[in-house]
């Protein structure tokens, strides 16, 4: 059991979203134990048990559902003939035990992940600090670590690798502002041909040079990219230059699209948009 809340602890300091599955009722013959525990990460990895066979991994399948949902959820399970396990009552069936399992979801409800931690990723940062992300911050340059206070977790490693490794959430948040325009171009290409499913996408630059990636993207990506998640330049037009300022337009744009809101008055280019 000790091992399942080692998990928990990693899992929420990581920022990995994972389910705790809790067996919550036990009826009739079966492995499960009551009170026994599974836990579920986004990365594949499972710790602890809930009684294993068929249970098992019937719960397996059900937790990697409510990773996408968030959704906490009961299920009542029947053990049935041909060692499987099957959601409410079967009918027409010999039963062995049942078994109510909780599926609890532990991980953040939204990720933001940037790259850059100059004076506007500073910026952002603390404006993001005081809303629900769990914020990751990209940057190459080792001495700029400790200029990074409030973030979740900070990456000190070459942009393009970064998060080669990594289990990157589907719906997150990505801003890019490096020290270069090619730095950017090299982040925006990675984000945009990954599989990553990007809710939102903010790159900082000056028009002529937001035009001249795309165009270099677009013949290298194609049309088949999620370019509608792509907000550059980036912010809401409520004017203010400062790092502060831009910061809170990013914040309101990357607000604007978590709650799906429309009309406002974006910056970015109208052929950015599919």
């Amino acid at each position: 059991m000790d091992a399942v809340y080692e998990a928990i602890v990693s899992a929420r300091r990581s920022g990995e979203g994972a389910v705790l599955v809790t067996v919550v009722d036990v009826q009739g013959p079966t492995a499960a134990r009551l009170g026994a525990k599974m836990l579920v990460s986004a990365s594949g990895e499972r710790v602890g048990t809930v009684g294993g066979g068929a249970l098992e991994h019937s719960a397996e399948v059900k937790a990697r559902k409510v990773l996408e949902s968030h959704q906490a959820e009961l299920v009542r399970y029947s053990l049935v003939e041909g060692d499987r396990a099957v959601e409410g009552e079967p009918i027409g069936m010999i039963c062995g035990g049942h078994a109510t399992l909780f599926f609890d979801y532990i991980g953040h409800s939204h990720y933001a992940f940037l790259f850059g931690g100059g004076h506007v990723g500073q910026a952002l940062l603390r404006v993001l600090g005081t809303l629900p992300y769990y914020v990751t911050v990209v940057d190459h340059r080792p001495e700029i670590r400790d200029r990074l206070t409030g973030a979740d977790r900070v990456i000190i490693a070459d942009y393009a690798s970064a998060l080669q490794s990594e289990h990157v959430p589907p719906g997150s948040y990505f801003f890019i502002a490096t020290a270069s325009h090619e730095c950017d171009h090299e982040v925006l290409r990675m984000i945009m041909g990954s599989d990553w499913r990007p809710a939102y996408v903010g790159m900082i630059g000056a028009k002529r040079k937001v035009i001249a990636s795309l165009e270099r993207l677009r013949k290298e990506l194609g049309d088949a990219v999620p370019w509608s998640a792509l907000y550059s330049p980036v912010g809401l037009d409520i004017g203010g230059s400062t790092p502060e300022e831009i910061a809170v337009a990013v914040a309101a744009e990357m607000q604007a699209v978590r709650y799906g809101k429309a009309g406002h008055r974006h910056l970015r280019l109208e052929h950015t948009r599919e």
